[in-house]
């Protein structure tokens, strides 16, 4: 499993989920373990006893009619979990069972309300928020093309005083600033790739 977008990206990924089965098995999947939890998990117990073993395929639950299987439930458990339980039938009762599948529902649930109450336009900005921060995260920027960047900034800084013969202001250090710069450069990177691909004309 890859980390998701951050935080900020659970929240878009919400009003994105489709309302197909395969969508579903998206959102499930698709939570960070290092999310907070909507339902709270803190207290799920490790069942000892050998449970009767079911099919990875076989359904433990439905959400709105759409079936989950015991293989997602799993894979949802062991993230969340942080690997500490893996299997959703070891889970010692039924409300525990239904607190897992209940957090699983959340994107889907809203998911089915955002498409009833959004807007067009509202729907189009958030998938294209989602969009761009998917592209961010997967956008190549080397440290050296942040250190190069760092440097142009900080001269121009230095000449911008000089010219207007104002005190230097206090930089911040390049391992300070680092993070942001390459989010900068990613930025750029991805929307000079959209302008140059896209058909934009002034009429």
């Amino acid at each position: 499993m890859h980390k998701n977008l951050v935080g900020a990206g659970a929240a878009v990924l919400i009003l994105l989920s489709a309302l197909s089965a395969d969508s579903l098995k998206s959102s499930l999947m698709s939570v960070d373990k290092d999310d907070t939890p909507m339902v709270n998990l803190d207290h799920l117990k490790l069942d000892k006893k050998a449970p009767k073993k079911r099919a990875d395929s076989a359904i433990v639950a439905t959400i709105n009619g759409e079936s989950i299987t015991k293989e997602q439930a799993d894979q949802y458990l062991a993230l969340r979990t942080q690997g500490r339980m893996t299997d959703f039938d070891k889970l010692p009762d039924n409300e525990q069972r239904l607190a897992l599948i209940n957090e699983m529902a959340i994107p889907n649930l809203a998911a089915i309300k955002a498409n009833e109450e959004l807007s067009i336009e509202e729907k189009k900005a958030a998938i294209s928020r989602f969009w761009m921060q998917k592209k961010l995260v997967t956008t190549q920027v080397t440290e050296e093309e942040a250190k190069k960047a760092y440097d142009e900034l900080t001269k121009k800084v230095k000449e911008a005083a000089k010219t207007h013969s104002k005190e230097e202001p206090k930089m911040p250090t390049f391992e300070e600033a680092k993070r942001e710069i390459m989010l900068q450069l990613a930025q750029d990177k991805v929307t000079k790739d959209l302008l140059e691909k896209g058909k934009v004309k002034l009429k």
